[in-house]
């Protein structure tokens, strides 16, 4: 029986990674799915009916045709994650603790190259890396660095025969009652050792056509990498190895059964409009088809004496998204955006697979919430020596990790509910300020929650 199980594991950016399986280290994974560049993120992401810069090519294609003059963009990015899982307590009340993943340095996240073609056309070309996380984590009985006894053990919970769990006090008056010890059983997690490094990368070809003075649209064609290797090392009390789970984007595998890592592809589609029915309002909204990624799961169990035999085909289907945004200017020097921004996490559990038999019998008893993100942000242009802009921006991210919802009535199945949990939502705060010359642009933003937080600096140039 599976007692015990946790790993690691996005997103997203992140974005973030995908999941369609219970490994531990996919456990409390997290997405964001937030519009590139630096002026955005200081505005809580909140862009799709702005869209005015080259960062649009991903954003909003439609977009583009606001620009005049060919300009070219970059954005480096920095972040740290945590990734929240269960480490001790009794169910129902579990202890979470936070274990970070963090990107290996700064890096480009972001280019774009944007060509206007006489007055009606835009054609760009683009580089977005929405995804680039480390992490690892652990859930192990915690020593007392003098004793070395266990100060704070692994989570455990009390089950009687044929019903769902109950508290300690309850368990012993069940045994009471019926004179039977075994009639209601503690049970324990074994620990476990989790890592994961994934990446996920988009070139992008965009283009946009004016319709009207007042309507444009714009669609964008997406080649999509995916490279991810998430281990979970499940070891008894004794801390002797039981079993190593992984899922990993490998097509085939060493003579040792090891699986080969390989980079996943996919061809994907953005389409959105602009419309700006008076001077001082603009309204966009976008639609962004999700990648699918092969990526198998690999198992070596005392079965197989630790050899490595894959498990199961599946396939990571990254959400699709919708969003609707307006943005308003009451004044020249001020912007308001608002986006709506609708997120199918229910993608998340297309083709999803079980590593535990009992949980495999179900009929995928996982379930991942779609939800709508809010998002808020304004800018405000001081007139100095230079146009110096400041923005700030909020946004609230539902709750959306993979949660186990299945019955409750067998041990292993209430060890997949304290692996899996309801996630929680996160309110998010951003902060931003930028500078322009006449061919020149910076920008530098940084976006905070209670989980997440991400630093952004991006650069444009116009010819």
């Amino acid at each position: 029986m599976r007692r015990m199980s946790v790993l690691i594991a996005l997103l997203v950016s992140l974005p973030v990674a995908a999941q369609n399986t219970d490994i531990e280290s996919l456990s409390g994974l997290q997405f964001n799915f937030g519009n590139p560049g630096a002026r955005s993120l200081g505005m809580g992401g909140a862009f799709l009916g702005l869209s005015d810069d080259a960062s649009a090519a991903e954003a909003n294609p439609a977009g583009l045709t606001i620009l005049r003059k060919p300009e070219f963009s970059f954005e480096a990015r920095n972040y740290l994650e945590q990734q929240v899982m269960s480490t001790s307590g009794t169910f129902p009340d579990v202890e979470r603790t936070s274990f970070t993943h963090y990107s290996d340095r700064v890096q480009v996240s972001f280019a774009s190259a944007v060509y206007p073609i006489k007055n009606k056309f835009t054609v760009g070309a683009y580089f977005h890396e929405p995804l680039s996380n480390k992490g690892a984590g652990r859930v192990i009985p915690q020593l007392n660095e003098f004793s070395r006894q266990v100060d704070k053990d692994v989570p455990n919970f009390y089950l009687p025969k044929n019903g769902t769990p109950v508290n300690r006090a309850e368990c012993e008056a069940i045994r009471r009652q019926q004179n039977d010890f075994f009639a209601c059983l503690e049970y324990t997690l074994n620990p476990f050792i989790s890592a994961l490094d994934v990446r996920q990368r988009t070139w992008g070809l965009a283009g946009a056509w004016q319709v009207t003075p007042k309507l444009s649209v714009g669609a964008a064609a997406r080649y999509q990498t995916f490279k991810e290797e998430s281990f979970t090392f499940r070891v008894t009390p004794d801390f002797d190895f039981s079993s190593i789970f992984v899922q990993t984007t490998a097509q085939r595998q060493e003579d040792d059964g090891s699986p080969v890592v390989a980079e996943e592809k996919d061809f994907t589609l953005t389409v959105g409009f602009k419309f700006a029915p008076i001077e001082m309002i603009s309204i966009g909204g976008v639609y962004k088809q999700g990648p699918s990624f092969d990526a198998p799961i690999f198992a070596a169990t005392e079965e197989t004496d630790f050899a490595f035999e894959k498990q199961a085909d599946t396939q990571f289907h990254i959400p699709d998204i919708a969003g609707l945004g307006v943005s308003i200017r009451p004044i020249p020097a001020l912007t308001v955006n608002i986006d709506a921004v609708h997120v199918w996490y229910s993608n998340l559990v297309d083709n999803f697979y079980a590593s535990n038999e009992v949980v495999r019998a179900l009929d995928n008893p996982f379930k991942a919430n779609d939800v709508t993100e809010i998002r808020v942000g304004a800018e405000y242009y001081f007139t100095w020596k230079r146009p110096i802009a400041v923005r700030a921006g909020w946004w609230r991210d539902p709750a959306h990790s993979v949660q186990y919802a299945g019955p409750l009535n067998q041990a292993d199945l209430v060890a997949e509910a304290i692996l899996f949990p309801e996630g929680d939502a996160q309110n998010h705060w951003s902060i931003g300020a930028g500078i322009a010359w006449t061919r020149f642009q910076l920008d530098a933003a940084y976006d905070s929650s209670e989980h997440f937080k991400v630093g952004s600096i991006s650069f444009v140039t116009r010819f």
